[in-house]
């Protein structure tokens, strides 16, 4: 999933939670937008520079089950008020739906390998040709794009961030203006 899906189905989540649950209600969104993109920030750039080549693979590590269950712990033992960041980068792996890529979300229980993309039975050899190669063959993953755009539309024009001073408030502070 791209980026800005990421952030919109987070920040939609958040909105419909916050309603019910206040811990959430002074959480700073910005932060939450980057920890719910935390596993693409850290597997994306290490894919780059040298595991795609010898795993055919962008999702790795911070993909598994393994670094979202370290995360929790550690963070619940050291830094119990941050929860609220740890739901986001958690949430990653639900809206990646990473329990469908047995062999990224159980490493390295299922063995030492992750997810491989693949073209025609042959090992993609660049990942941008991978992505593209997966959303040229695979039309769901649009669906969940176009969705990502819907919601993020939504969510910006409920709390009126297309006004400047609206906007502006929200990236200064990371709260959503009180209504008015």
């Amino acid at each position: 999933m791209l980026p800005q899906s990421h952030i919109a189905y987070t920040f939609a989540a958040f909105e419909l939670a916050r309603e019910r649950i206040p811990g959430l209600r002074k959480a700073d969104l910005r932060w939450i937008a980057l920890a719910a993109l935390g596993p693409d920030l850290i597997d994306k750039p290490l894919a780059a520079v040298y595991f795609y080549r010898r795993y055919k693979s962008a999702v790795l590590f911070a993909h598994t089950l393994l670094a979202h269950v370290a995360a929790a712990l550690f963070l619940l033992w050291k830094r119990p008020a941050w929860w609220p960041y740890l739901l986001a980068f958690n949430g990653h792996a639900v809206i990646d739906r990473l329990w469908f890529f047995p062999d990224t979300f159980y490493w390295p229980f299922r063995g030492w390998r992750f997810h491989v993309w693949r073209k025609q039975g042959s090992e993609q050899q660049d990942i941008k040709k991978a992505y593209w190669y997966a959303f040229t063959r695979r039309p769901e993953l649009w669906v969940w794009e176009l969705g990502g755009i819907l919601v993020g539309v939504w969510w910006v024009w409920r709390h009126r961030l297309y006004r400047p001073g609206r906007l502006l408030r929200f990236l200064l502070t990371g709260q959503v203006p009180s209504s008015g």
